[in-house]
């Protein structure tokens, strides 16, 4: 079950991350995304699972991400 207190965000805009704990069983992570998408169709939002930290520019580049 997801604890409704660890949830920081309940208005999905373009480019929000919503963090959820590591623990969060993947069905449910994945049913999170299935009601953003349903609350605001079209937004582009991410539903990010365990310990999310601001990484140094060289690190996200190597992993891929790149700034727009």
């Amino acid at each position: 079950m997801i604890d409704y207190e660890q949830i920081r965000k309940l208005s999905p805009a373009d480019g929000d991350i919503f963090v959820v704990p590591e623990d969060t069983p993947c069905d449910l992570t994945k049913a999170l995304a299935e009601a953003i998408a349903v609350a605001s169709p079209g937004v582009k939002a991410l539903v990010f699972r365990g310990d999310l930290h601001r990484l140094p520019l060289a690190e996200m580049n190597a992993a891929g991400w790149y700034r727009a």
